[in-house]
């Protein structure tokens, strides 16, 4: 991976700690989050390094990665949890450029009312910094793994959701 700079070396040393993430799938889920958290580009960059050095590790770390476009995944009660902790604003900035089945099931989770706020304020905002849109993005998905970890929310298919009957 020449010319990749800092993420070469955050790739090599994910690599050099598989004997520790191995054992762990604490270490994994939290080194799983921080990729996930990181712009969409170098997370997979990373994870792809990762992946020519040791494809069971790169699996085992998209098992637990959440990215904006999993929110598809949440569970009906979940996602109204998270559009409940979550101030429309980063609703609104968030949506933008994202995949519109992705936005039609944000929507359909609204009241009448406030999806066609929603809308006229994302048309009303106009176009917007991609470094802003990944900021909403990252805020919303922090407070989803937040949810995630006191229960509250699943993503099906993510991780250890084996245990939950839907």
């Amino acid at each position: 991976m020449e010319g990749c700079g800092t993420d070469f070396r955050c790739g090599s040393r994910l690599c050099q700690w598989y004997g520790d993430l191995r054992g762990s799938t604490v270490t994994i889920k939290k080194t799983a989050a921080i990729l996930s958290l990181l712009a969409a580009e170098k997370g997979m960059r990373l994870l792809a390094y990762v992946d020519e050095q040791d494809e069971a590790l790169a699996q085992q770390l998209r098992n637990e990665m959440v990215l904006f476009n999993d929110l598809m995944l949440v569970d009906e009660r979940g996602l109204q949890n998270l559009l409940r902790e979550t101030d429309t604003s980063l609703w609104v900035v968030a949506l933008k450029g994202a995949d519109w089945p992705l936005v039609e099931r944000i929507l359909d989770h609204l009241s009448p009312r406030a999806a066609d706020s929603l809308r006229e304020e994302m048309v009303a905002i106009g176009a917007v910094h991609r470094q802003r849109v990944q900021a909403a993005r990252q805020s919303i998905l922090q407070t989803a793994l937040a949810l995630q970890a006191r229960g509250r929310l699943w993503f099906r298919g993510k991780g250890r959701d084996n245990a939950v009957i839907y």
